[in-house]
């Protein structure tokens, strides 16, 4: 009778096997012909000697690099020599992208911040050595009191995490806001490590700009009084909720998109110190869970219309591509902060790797760097990317700046 029992069991565990791989293989089949069928929608401008580059980018929607929507702008010696979008900025009601629509642009918001920042220094109303002390007292507890702007901007001010966790309430009121960061123990002693804040970043600059600027302006208000507005540029640090309706549905990777892109190039990631991170616990586990209400890797909370109105330059602007190339051409033609000013932002500061990230990353003000050494080529780009394919640079010395924008993210 047992033997009759392990026998049905042993029958019913390989078809259960056999099922889980039929049903496995009519999946992957499903996605290599909605690969297949899926109708490559791009439009917009390119120059003519720019027009290999329309066919790059509807390449990446051909091969499936690109699941959903996205968007891309040049601007070479001052003109816009490519202005493309394509694909779906809401694949499931098959909403296209179109010309106006927004889209969050996670940590190449971080430039934006340090631009702010920038402008401070250049009305002369703050340096970058300066203490934080000088502006904000309280911030000087628990191992704090040394640090500097600089600091901050460079990663290195040992604030990457917060051990309260944040609610909710805390990120939209700057008052309490405010206690949490004076609270906090540094994680490191400022300025002896690197380690990627991820978000505190955001919110230790818009302490500063509220302390700093003579109107006491929030960091959203102050970039857009200052500059977006100014310019007429496209771009927000706080949505207003009249808005919302533009912006594209964000959508993380599938387990199947990220086999995709492991088999594509295995070391986009470095995947062993990232499984080492979450079996131990690490700083970026840490990092990325808090607060539990703004995830992006295992789950998508961002497409919530009321988190768009948050004030986060670490990770949150809302804006076209477009308009970020634009940005970044105002501000190596000097219209937005002096020369001298921007040498200071865009000048290299640390090399070292990172503790949280892992990353060997050249750090500025509030910016990183990209060396390209080709045979033809040789350019520093500076700027900042962000999570799941955004992407923002400039070039001073060669004269171009570009945006990349997209809403299907993708793991490296």
């Amino acid at each position: 009778m047992l033997q009759l029992i392990w026998a049905i069991a042993a029958v019913i565990k390989l078809l259960f096997a056999c099922s889980v791989g039929v049903l496995t293989t009519a999946f992957i089949g499903l996605k290599i012909k909605e690969k297949k069928n899926r109708p490559v929608y791009t439009d917009g401008y390119v120059h003519p000697q720019f027009k290999h580059v329309l066919s790059a980018f509807r390449d990446n929607f051909k091969r499936g690099f690109e699941r959903d929507g996205a968007a891309f702008c040049v601007y070479y010696k001052g003109e816009c020599v490519v202005d493309v979008w394509g694909g779906y900025a809401d694949k499931e009601s098959d909403r296209p992208w179109r010309r106006d629509t927004l889209q969050i642009m996670f940590s190449t918001t971080k430039a934006v911040g340090a631009v702010c920042i920038a402008l401070l220094v250049d009305k002369g109303l703050l340096r970058y050595s300066d203490k934080i002390v000088e502006f904000w007292p309280e911030y000087g507890q628990n191992g704090k009191e040394n640090t500097t702007v600089e600091h901050i901007l460079t990663h290195t001010a040992g604030l990457a995490l917060l051990d309260a966790k944040i609610q909710w309430e805390d990120a939209t009121d700057h008052t309490r806001m405010s206690k949490l960061l004076e609270e906090q123990p540094a994680n490191w002693e400022p300025g002896t490590k690197v380690g990627y804040h991820a978000l505190t970043y955001g919110w230790l600059l818009d302490q500063l700009v509220r302390r700093i600027d003579p109107e006491h302006r929030s960091i959203g208000t102050f970039f857009r009084e200052e500059i977006a507005q100014p310019h007429n540029l496209d771009l927000y640090i706080g949505l207003p909720l009249s808005e919302a309706w533009r912006v594209s549905r964000i959508r993380k990777a599938s387990i199947f998109d990220r086999f995709d892109e492991f088999v594509y190039d295995p070391s986009n990631v470095d995947y062993l110190f990232v499984l080492k991170q979450y079996l131990t616990r690490g700083l970026m586990l840490k990092v990325t869970s808090n607060p539990p209400w703004l995830q992006t890797l295992f789950r998508v909370t961002l497409n919530n219309p009321e988190i768009y109105t948050l004030e986060q330059c670490a990770g949150l602007g809302i804006g076209t591509a477009r308009d970020m190339a634009r940005f970044c051409q105002l501000l190596i033609d000097e219209k937005i902060v002096s020369g001298s000013t921007l040498q200071l932002l865009e000048q290299p500061l640390v090399y070292m790797q990172d503790c949280i990230s892992n990353a060997n990353t050249i750090r500025g003000r509030g910016i990183s760097f990209v060396e390209v050494d080709l045979p033809k080529i040789r350019s520093r780009l500076i700027g900042h990317a962000g999570i799941g394919g955004q992407n923002i640079r400039w070039d001073s010395k060669n004269r171009i700046t570009y945006a990349y924008l997209s809403n299907g993210l993708k793991v490296g």
